[in-house]
């Protein structure tokens, strides 16, 4: 993950969070059985100021990835989820379609594994749908260990977990 700048989300970083979530190619993987569409403005409007709230109150959260000149390019981190009845810390990132394949989300991930070991957080899964191979990859590459299947919104998932 060279060449890029990451930052905290904001509450006024959801223009950027929807050149990503806002691709037709990358919003409907969020989505639950019943939407199959990208994200709008007002949704990520609300997803920077949610996950900046999670930075304030937990000191840790989800990064805003750029390239030098300001392109936004992924997000990702960790962050407290709920998955199958449990309270989770969740590993997860959103790379924009036109840097797919570029070890973007393989950074997130192991970025994030190394934030949650500094806090001192152990358990930390990752979950993805069943059908989506890239984020499946990605989960491996980085170490964790394939825990379960479940349906989560509507749609059959895979939860891996980090050891520890």
């Amino acid at each position: 993950m060279h060449d890029i700048v990451r930052h905290p989300l904001t509450p006024d970083d959801g223009p950027a969070l929807h050149a990503i979530l806002g691709d037709p190619r990358v919003g409907p993987w969020h989505r639950p059985t019943d939407r199959e569409d990208a994200f709008s403005r007002e949704e990520c409007d609300a997803f920077a100021r949610r996950h900046a709230a999670h930075w304030t109150r937990f000191g840790y959260g989800l990064w805003l990835v750029r390239t030098p000149d300001g392109e936004p390019v992924a997000w990702g981190g960790a962050h407290h989820t709920e998955i199958g009845g449990r309270a989770e810390i969740e590993l997860a990132w959103s790379v924009a379609s036109a840097h797919w394949g570029k070890g973007l989300a393989l950074g997130l991930a192991r970025a994030g594994l190394e934030l949650t070991a500094a806090r001192g957080l152990t358990g930390v899964i990752s979950y993805t749908r069943t059908d989506n191979a890239r984020s499946i990859r990605v989960m491996e590459k980085a170490g964790l260990r394939r825990e379960r299947e479940l349906e989560h919104a509507g749609l059959p998932h895979v939860v891996y977990r980090a050891a520890g």
